[in-house]
């Protein structure tokens, strides 16, 4: 598992960061550790260029709390895109989780990529 990071600006005063990793074939949820802290009033924006095999499905969780537990509902990319969550607050420190769709032997793509604006 690994996150990309980087840094520029997309948006007044927000971070957009080069984001990636890998996922389990099995479609057993991964946590990843890296935390950020939303640092602007607007939505936390992924922009995915690159799918695993199957679906992506992502979610954020809220690094403040023991445990991290998800808040809000989590994001599905069926094809590469841009989603968002709004309503996030600024300051909140978050982390990412996802999942993909259980893949067979011959269907090995787990990696997925893309931009964060946050």
């Amino acid at each position: 598992m690994s996150i990309f990071t980087g840094a520029g600006a997309a948006v007044a005063n927000a971070d957009t960061t080069r984001i990636g990793g890998d996922l389990n074939t099995s479609g057993a949820l991964v946590k990843y550790d890296y935390t950020r802290t939303h640092t602007f009033n607007g939505p936390i924006t992924i922009d995915i260029d690159d799918m695993p095999s199957t679906y992506l499905r992502l979610g954020l969780r809220n690094m403040k709390i023991a445990g991290g537990p998800q808040f809000g509902q989590s994001i599905q990319w069926n094809s590469v895109g841009r989603h968002s969550w709004t309503g996030v607050r600024k300051g909140t420190r978050f982390a990412l989780q996802g999942r993909m769709g259980a893949t067979w032997f011959w269907q090995r793509d787990n990696h997925w990529g893309g931009t964060i604006t946050y």
